[in-house]
């Protein structure tokens, strides 16, 4: 299985004995790993001298976070020792908004990582970040990695009777005579942080994959079902097909379409889809719901079903930051994935801004940055691919 893999790439990154496709391939399933996958993956693996018996719940962030930076090699920095910041309760006032954001300020509560002393960051050369692009990771049926990166167009993979190409507009397509339809052929499309990607599926549906996110799927979809499994973020354009319904399965629901467009997000404790054209039924604790264009559905505890304005729902397919009335934390996480960085808090607790406003992917990270510092009471500061967070002085 799939913690199975991760465990042994683990090992082997501990014995230095990674190639450079298991260390792409290490980077990508580490994004999908709770707290406490990582500390019974990490209490497996039997390595004396770097890991104790079993791991503490404060230090499994921590070295998850050292293992990310061996593999990206950022030897220039020192090892933080990072903490869960306690939720705590904190009450701010409304403040004035900016042309480009509007911010709202109230009572909130929120986790993240905090520092516990400015002097733990060793001083290093400040520079900037790009914005995501078109990068892949394709892992075959038979356990081998395919990267696919924005430079490549043509064929990409050939053998065993599959052929996988990228065309102009940058969609991976493939063709497989491997699969039969007793015994499909699987593909999992993972997208890294500060990677994203197109494709298309075999009845000619297209699927748009945002960072830190997956999509498995058949080579080859059956003569009476179209059946899809997502993690993460994607939107789909469903080609219509009233015999075959196109089933996309993520966490507590299923999606059924015969042709439609819509985005989903799927996390660990929720999903949420965004309806823009046709119809959908969605199928969670054993009901089924029904959503109209303009309608979003969230799956957590219970479903909730909602008018909303979708623009800010799809607008990263359109390579936008769309915010409204958008939570701190979710703007940050964003960023995060999008520009493949790790936010690193020195204050204990947030305070809860509300972000509302339109800022374009395409910039490099200090632009962004600095539109929300403009718009909150926050400081941002870029060391190498972590972004240290302070609370700006009082105005």
């Amino acid at each position: 299985m799939i913690n199975q893999k991760i465990k042994d790439l683990l090992e082997k990154h501990l014995s230095d004995g990674l190639n450079t496709v298991e260390r792409e391939e290490l980077m990508v399933m580490l994004d999908y790993l709770s707290d406490d996958e990582v500390a019974m993956l990490l209490n497996g693996i039997e390595t004396p001298d770097l890991y104790t018996a079993e791991i503490p719940e404060e230090e499994i962030s921590y070295r998850l976070d050292r293992i990310r930076d061996e593999l990206f090699e950022r030897d220039k920095v020192k090892e933080l020792k990072e903490y869960r910041a306690q939720p705590v309760w904190k009450r701010v006032s409304k403040i004035a908004v900016a042309a480009c954001l509007c911010v709202a300020m109230g009572w909130g509560l929120y986790q993240w990582r905090w520092l516990p002393k400015e002097e733990d960051l060793m001083v290093i050369e400040t520079r900037d970040i790009d914005p995501a692009e078109p990068v892949a990771l394709i892992t075959l049926g038979t356990g081998e990695t395919i990267r696919v990166d924005s430079t490549e167009v043509g064929l990409i993979y050939s053998k065993n009777g599959l052929n996988v190409y990228k065309d102009e507009d940058g969609q991976i397509i493939y063709k497989d005579s491997t699969g039969t339809e007793d015994i499909p052929s699987y593909l999992t499309i993972h997208t890294p942080k500060g990677g994203f990607t197109k494709i298309k599926l075999d009845d000619g549906t297209l699927v748009k994959l945002n960072a830190a996110s997956s999509i498995r799927y058949p080579t080859s979809f059956k003569s009476d079902k179209r059946d899809v499994f997502v993690e993460g973020e994607a939107f789909f354009e469903v080609q219509p097909d009233k015999d075959r319904p196109f089933r996309v399965h993520s966490q507590k629901q299923i999606i059924e379409v015969l042709g439609t467009s819509f985005n989903l997000i799927s996390r660990e404790k929720y999903a949420k889809t965004t309806l823009i054209e046709g119809r959908v039924k969605i199928v969670a604790e054993g009901k089924d719901y029904f959503l109209k264009p303009g309608q979003q559905a969230l799956v957590a505890d219970e479903v909730e079903i909602t008018d909303v304005h979708t623009a800010s729902s799809v607008a990263w397919k359109n390579e936008k930051f769309v915010f409204d009335n958008s939570s701190f934390k979710e703007i940050l996480r964003e960023v995060e994935n999008w520009y493949d960085v790790q936010m690193v808090f020195f204050d204990q607790g947030l305070d809860d801004l509300q972000l509302s406003g339109t800022v374009s992917r395409n910039v490099k990270l200090s632009e962004l940055l600095k539109v929300i510092e403009i718009n909150s009471n926050y400081k941002f500061e870029i060391k190498e691919r972590r972004v240290l967070v302070r609370r700006a002085a009082a105005r």
